[in-house]
């Protein structure tokens, strides 16, 4: 398929690409409530960690494909920001249909972030990933969030059709099957210490399980104050780019306003695999969205975050 100038290569099988499997130890929940509770109050004035059944996650404001989190769950780390650097990698094209043959599950829920489809759009964009697969029906309520000018740090919405699952250079996904269970709910409210809510709890986890690796996937609602988020600037095909640092100029910074939901990953401990340790998208009933890095409004922010335990973790390419 060509847009502009570049024609772009078949789309990669991710079941050809090299994988590495990690089998977790899982914690009971309650170990991981008395790890991350004491740095959450470190970093919030009100914190509570608990076990709940999962809420209906295809009501609003959620409104995603699945009503839980639970069973046969996975986290993958697939691609990386070496895609980005030091320039971009057009031929790192992936589908999420590749992940129902890799995971074996049936149904198959997905969501998460990642760089959205290229070729669709003919531009970058940020991608909130909500895909449910069962047997071989699909329901794509995938969000994807762009901007049109360097200059204007606007955001425009997009949806995808079903048959539109491809996906750019990087992602991080929990699947499952869906289905209803016990989660973790983690409520934080009043920031008073730097560290952002999925920072705080992926710092929390390391200083309790060390080099164990425990992955947590899930959404989260945010009720009260702003958030800034990033959307890539269309001069980000244009320019080579050096470093991270560089990349950061061609983003354009946004901030939005509740309420906002969330959806991704949050994993404690890199084994050398060059992973992305969080990595959350949010989306909003406003359409609005994009990459997720903090509250700006720390006196009055409110989170309300409801995870699975991954039982396996999965590096793609």
């Amino acid at each position: 398929m060509a847009t502009g100038s570049y024609t772009f290569p078949s789309t990669l099988d991710m079941n050809e690409l090299p994988i590495v499997r990690f089998k977790l130890n899982t914690p009971p929940l309650r170990c991981i409530i008395e790890a991350i509770l004491p740095e959450l109050l470190d970093n919030f004035e009100n914190a509570s960690v608990e076990v709940v059944q999962c809420p209906d996650l295809t009501q609003p404001p959620f409104n995603l494909t699945s009503e839980g989190l639970c069973g046969d769950e996975n986290v993958f780390d697939i691609g990386d920001v070496t895609n980005l650097l030091p320039s971009l990698k057009r031929e790192k094209l992936y589908n999420v249909k590749d992940l129902k043959q890799i995971t074996g599950s049936d149904p198959l829920f997905i969501i998460g972030a990642c760089a959205g489809p290229y070729p669709f759009f003919g531009a970058d964009s940020e991608c909130v990933e909500n895909v449910k697969m069962t047997g071989d029906r699909v329901e794509n309520g995938t969000h994807v969030h762009m901007t049109k000018s360097d200059d204007v740090p606007e955001c425009f919405h997009k949806s995808l059709p079903d048959d539109e699952m491809r996906f750019s250079m990087m992602a991080n996904f929990f699947t499952s099957n869906g289905f209803k269970g016990e989660v973790l709910k983690i409520v934080c409210e009043v920031r008073k210490g730097p560290l952002s809510y999925s920072t705080c709890i992926k710092e929390a986890l390391v200083k309790h399980f060390g080099n164990e690796i425990i992955a947590l996937g899930g959404v989260i609602l945010i009720e009260n104050g702003k958030v800034k988020v990033h959307v890539i600037k269309p001069s980000l095909t244009k320019i080579p780019i050096k470093s991270e640092k560089e990349l950061g100029n061609l983003l354009h910074f946004i901030e939005l306003s509740p309420p906002l939901v969330g959806v991704g990953c949050i994993v404690s401990h890199d084994p050398g695999l060059n992973l992305r340790l969080q990595h959350f998208h949010l989306y909003t009933d406003h359409n609005q969205g994009g990459h997720y890095y903090n509250d700006t409004e720390p006196e009055t922010i409110k989170y309300t975050g409801y995870f699975g335990v991954s039982k396996q973790f999965t590096k793609i390419d």
